[in-house]
């Protein structure tokens, strides 16, 4: 399976790419209620800003490059990480989230921001 095919991966996909066209509360919409306490839609797109200010303009790649099922800080409901690149012109970063069930949702629980 395609990691774009996974159910972690279409999140994060969703994910990258509302933060990619701007819309910072869609992306603040899809994550879990104790990061939605700690992460403003503010937050998040300065968080994106300062990820891609070094290069020109919004990204014009966004894809799911790799999920993992099980790691080891994996949590009872998470359903899986995926890592998102997300390129645009003299730039090459991505978004790395944990997707979890909350409530029958599958929600963004974690974020790290930027390529490795």
């Amino acid at each position: 399976m395609e990691p774009r095919d996974t159910e972690h991966g279409l999140v994060a996909l969703a994910f990258a790419r509302a933060i990619v066209n701007q819309d910072f509360s869609t992306a603040h919409s899809m994550l879990s209620q104790n990061l939605k306490k700690e992460l403003s839609q503010k937050e998040i797109q300065t968080e994106f800003n300062s990820m891609i200010e070094y290069g020109e303009g919004l990204p014009d790649f966004i894809d799911i490059m790799n999920v993992l099922d099980d790691w080891p800080t994996k949590q009872s409901n998470d359903i899986g990480w995926a890592y998102c690149a997300i390129n645009g012109d003299g730039y090459s970063e991505a978004v790395a989230v944990v997707v979890t069930n909350e409530n029958g949702r599958q929600v963004v629980r974690e974020i790290e921001w930027g390529r490795p």
